[in-house]
């Protein structure tokens, strides 16, 4: 099952409202040491040029040894890891991965109607962020849907595309790190499918929160690992419960809930958020429903399952 909650802000600016719940802030102005570039020396400039100082690489040596300190990837056991904040993620960002990671997205469209979000945002919103962006396909859409707004999509990992639409934008970040993006900034947040990323949700939801516009969406879409039976005669002590136990309890071991989907809309509602609505989806494990759009589902998500 999917459980998918998106949400807004109220548009009070910050006043406590008689319900009990906060509404997104007013944009503070950001502190020097968070948003301004340190000062620099005058630099007089030579009228005389020397040959081959300026060859690509030599004027950009930090942004050069930023970029291969991401990508000297980690290797175990033949697959491929992350090297910012090295064993941070659990899984690999190979190109198996890298398909999977696809192979979701399209399932979440299947799910969802082919529609990129559920939250009611403006027909034309100024920012929208990725948490987690992965191969950056959603990104890439939402970029190409909405042509005159900002697209930012983070991840731990530099393996999306490289040249993208002039309105989308990749970083590489952690998105447990303490957020430098200005109260206020964002028309909708995004955040799928991280239930192996995020171990503090309600610092992650006050963050989202702060840089969220009044207003503003912030969408949360997870599996729901309890499988559950129609006839009701899925025991208990059944293998898939059993396989489902063990990778809890190794989840757990990091420091991970893969549960944590069922516990969204308190966390919301305690990180200030208000009008939360839940919409719960159903997901086949495998292609044995009668209905077509079950049955595709079904053999996608068993497909993901499966790599």
């Amino acid at each position: 099952m999917e459980a998918i909650d998106h949400l807004h802000p109220s548009e009070d600016d910050g006043q406590q409202r008689k319900d009990g719940h906060l509404s997104a802030r007013d944009p503070q102005p950001p502190t020097p040491d968070q948003h301004s570039a340190p000062a620099l020396p005058d630099i007089a400039v030579d009228d005389v040029s020397i040959p081959g100082l300026l060859l690509p690489g030599s004027r950009s040596s930090f942004l050069s040894h930023l970029s291969s300190s991401v990508t000297a990837y980690q290797w175990e056991n033949g697959r491929r890891y992350h090297a910012y904040q090295e064993g941070r993620y659990p899984l690999p960002n190979d190109e198996t991965e890298l398909d999977r990671e696809d192979m979701k997205h399209h399932e979440m469209m299947l799910i969802t109607d082919f529609r990129l979000h559920l939250s009611p945002i403006p027909e034309t919103p100024d920012k929208i962020l990725d948490l987690g962006t992965g191969t950056g396909i959603w990104a890439i859409q939402m970029a190409e849907k909405y042509p005159n707004t900002e697209v930012i999509g983070i991840d731990l990992s530099p393996v999306q595309p490289e040249w993208v639409l002039p309105n989308l934008v990749f970083e590489i970040d952690d998105l447990e790190q303490p957020w430098l993006y200005k109260p206020g900034t964002f028309d909708l947040i995004h955040c799928r499918f991280m239930f192996l990323v995020i171990r503090d949700y309600p610092t992650m939801l006050s963050q989202a929160f702060r840089t969220l516009k009044s207003g503003g969406h912030i969408e949360l879409g997870e599996l729901d690992f309890h499988p559950v039976s129609y006839d009701h005669h899925f025991p208990p002590n059944s293998q898939v419960h059993l396989w489902i136990d063990l990778l809890s309890a190794a989840s757990a071991k990091m420091g991970f809930n893969m549960f944590i989907a069922r516990q969204f809309k308190t966390l919301l509602l305690e990180a200030g958020f208000v009008d939360v609505t839940e919409e719960i989806l159903e997901v086949p494990w495998g292609g044995w429903p009668k209905d077509h759009r079950l049955k595709t589902i079904g053999v996608w998500h068993l497909g993901t399952l499966d790599r």
